[in-house]
């Protein structure tokens, strides 16, 4: 009788333990931007920029495929300007492809340009952007390229 009157508190112990897991704790990071009426440039069907954009190989014509997007453009202030912050180019090792990064029609460079006129801008647009590889002279070189294409947008009065 003593033994059954032991192995009970036992068997309890041992099943209120299986109950008495660590929680876990987790953490999911949001954000979002609210863009001001008077300016803003933003991409078109969903949030593209943020995701690395894929330059497909042609096998074909043995070139790599332009990246064609949208950007959605508002200035209730004037034109919209655009320059590149650096030049554009992907590189692999010491392999470098020089890119034509296009807003509209007006390819980008390291001096401002404008790229939507203010007539465009005040009633908001939306207008094409493009990466272009430059073919090399001496044609493409193997590898994994890879670079970061910066672009700066303003708006001032005309």
């Amino acid at each position: 009788m003593k033994r059954t009157l032991l192995a009970l508190p036992l068997a309890l112990l041992t099943t209120t333990s299986v109950f008495a897991v660590d929680p876990i704790e987790k953490q999911v990071q949001i954000t979002a931007q609210v863009p001001t009426a008077a300016f803003y440039v933003e991409p078109v069907g969903g949030n593209w920029m943020n995701d690395p954009q894929e330059m497909a190989w042609n096998s074909f014509r043995g070139e790599l495929e332009p990246i064609r997007k949208q950007l959605q453009v508002k200035s209730t202030i004037g034109p919209i300007a655009a320059y590149l912050i650096s030049p554009a180019v992907i590189a692999s090792g010491s392999n470098n492809i020089d890119l034509d990064v296009s807003v509209g029609d007006t390819v980008l460079s390291t001096t401002s340009a404008e790229v939507v006129s203010e007539a465009q801008a005040s009633a908001g647009a939306i207008v094409g952007f493009k990466v272009a590889a430059q073919a090399p002279g001496t044609g493409y070189v193997p590898g994994n390229y890879q670079g970061l294409v910066s672009m700066m947008f303003e708006t001032a009065a005309p």
